[in-house]
């Protein structure tokens, strides 16, 4: 290198660096100097630099200088230093320093990350359309807006863990992946684990991650908004896919947009975040390269996370493969008859209602609750998820909608051999018999009216075969009558007075079945048989449409 262009450092000092130190001043340099002093932008250069040419060369240890408020001779006008299209040579290290302007570095390159940790910036701190290969700030103090937005490029880590930023978090347009150009040990990723944001967090706009965007434990005041982001999560050396999202544990005051095309290859997770607003995730494509799908991992973790919102799940790009919802909390579901995959985990999800415009209907419901996992379904069954449909669609007036559902749900436990387990092996039959039997004329307590049918086909029938009866002289009265005032047989009186247990129509007293013994077959025993087959079909009718009456089929008024 020339003389002329050798880069020199300020020597070491016990005080603090002045202008002497840094002479003679880069060409850059100058530039910046005297944009700073007049508070206009330093053009150092109209694009990002693709090398460390002589003419866009700044020295890291110069611009730390004027971050710092400079000294005589190189001052700094109004609050605000503005360079553009600089190539930032060295590290730029304002560690544990107070800076008192904001920095706008626009289309700037970073040769080393920036060292932020422990700075307190009583500005902003932009960087639109620059190239880092990270940025290390934790525990950084900034009272305005921190951004990597424009076609920022960042190749390494963005450790902002513990920061407490007074305005918003600005990535729009961020692309976070790890380019050849910059030597890293560290992943690629944006950790801001602890951190505090004063307003929104925005990751929108076509940014692009290929690692973690991690805010564990974070506070958001405002918004997190990343519609239409694409984020990617890497590969371990086993080949499993980590999480692209992370915000376990992180409190968000207000929404959280993961809409308009948001796209994640790798896990999305919050488990027990608080959000105050809504979680839509219309339009969204989970498990974007189908991991998911090859085995029971999850694409979506939303374990012990309260929404004070909307869940919103409608017209994703593909159906969710994998979703733990397990002791989640939200205000509303919306959702559709595309939003769900397979193996699922609902137990312990609760909601208030679905809104207005998601399905209830029981096809859709039932459809929904067969792609929990499989053993939840099986031998390890949850009742919860059934039970809070039912309900919700109770409260929303959709009672037939919940019958459908609650009888959906007896069906599935026949099916799946889970009635009667709690008896013997030898007797379980029984259980299960009645259990089909209940299903049958009842529809499991929620179809009363089929057993008040049964009991009137019974009840017609058996009147049929009293009259008959009587014709053939089969039916005589109880005691002797007089010829004169000698009553006939009322067969459907007769019947109705056998078949109903708690009302006497004084029939039976008058009447029993004779035989006749001009016969060698004695059809009155028969009928004397269906006389007592009526009056125990009678008082099971009678003791099922009481149960039903007092809500003791129920499961679910039961359980509540």
């Amino acid at each position: 290198m020339p003389e002329n262009e050798r880069v020199t450092s300020p020597t070491s000092h016990a005080t603090a660096p002045t202008l002497q130190d840094f002479e003679p001043l880069l060409l850059a340099e100058a530039i910046v100097l005297r944009a700073a002093a007049d508070g206009s932008i330093a053009k150092v250069g109209y694009r990002r630099p693709r090398n460390a040419t002589p003419d866009v060369r700044l020295r890291a240890e110069f611009l730390a200088f004027l971050a710092r408020g400079g000294g005589d001779g190189a001052c700094v006008a109004g609050d605000r230093l503005q360079i553009l299209g600089a190539c930032i040579v060295g590290r730029l290290d304002l560690s544990h320093r107070c800076v008192p302007v904001s920095l706008w570095l626009y289309r700037c390159v970073f040769a080393a990350a920036p060292l932020l940790d422990g700075a307190h910036l009583t500005g902003s701190l932009s960087f639109p359309d620059s190239a880092l290969p990270g940025l290390h700030a934790e525990a950084l103090r900034i009272d305005g807006e921190l951004a990597f937005n424009a076609g920022c490029s960042l190749h390494g880590e963005l450790h902002l863990a513990r920061a407490v930023i007074g305005r918003d978090l600005n990535c729009e347009r961020m692309h976070l992946h790890a380019s050849d150009k910059f030597a890293n040990t560290l992943p690629c990723r944006l950790v801001a684990d602890g951190a505090q944001i004063g307003g929104d967090v925005l990751v929108g706009g076509g940014a692009d991650a290929t690692g973690e965007l991690r805010f564990q434990s974070a506070r958001i005041r405002g918004d997190l908004r990343a519609s239409g982001a694409r984020l990617s999560a890497d590969l371990d050396a086993g080949g499993a896919r980590g999480a692209a999202l992370n915000l376990d544990r992180a409190r968000v005051g207000g929404h959280v947009l993961l809409d308009a095309g948001f796209s994640a290859a790798g896990q999305v997770r919050f488990q027990r975040v608080r959000i105050g607003g809504d979680l839509d995730c219309n339009g969204a494509d989970f498990d974007a390269v189908g991991d998911a799908g090859w085995g029971n991992s999850a694409a979506v973790l939303l374990d012990r996370a309260q929404i004070g919102g909307t869940l919103k799940l409608q017209q994703l790009q593909r159906p969710l493969e994998g979703t733990s919802l397990a002791d989640a909390r939200v205000g509303m579901l919306l959702d559709d008859a595309q939003t769900w995959g397979a193996h699922h985990s609902l137990d312990g999800f609760a909601y208030t209602r679905f809104a207005t415009d998601a399905p209830t209907d029981a096809t859709m419901r039932l459809r929904w609750l067969a792609t929990q996992r499989a053993s939840h379904s099986d031998h390890d069954f949850r009742p919860e998820p059934w039970r809070r449909v039912i309900k919700v669609l109770r409260r929303m007036g959709r009672d037939d909608s919940a019958a459908e559902v609650a009888i959906g749900r007896e069906r599935h436990l026949r099916r799946s051999g889970l009635v009667g387990l709690s008896a013997p092996a030898a007797l379980r039959w029984l259980p299960r018999f009645g259990h089909a039997l209940f299903g049958t004329f009842a529809g499991y307590g929620y179809r009363p009216l089929r057993v008040l049918l049964a009991a009137s086909v019974l009840w017609l029938a058996c009147a049929g075969v009293y009259w008959a009866a009587a014709d053939n002289g089969l039916m005589a009265p109880t005691q002797p009558q007089p010829a004169r005032s000698r009553a006939q047989l009322q067969p459907l009186a007769y019947s109705l007075d056998v078949l109903m247990p708690l009302i006497d129509l004084r029939q039976q007293r008058r009447w029993t079945p004779q035989a006749n013994d001009d016969q060698l077959v004695n059809p009155a025993a028969l009928v004397q048989a269906l006389t007592w087959f009526e009056a125990l079909c009678g008082w099971l009718a009678t003791l099922t449409l009481l149960a039903i009456a007092t809500g003791l089929t129920d499961r679910d008024r039961r359980s509540a």
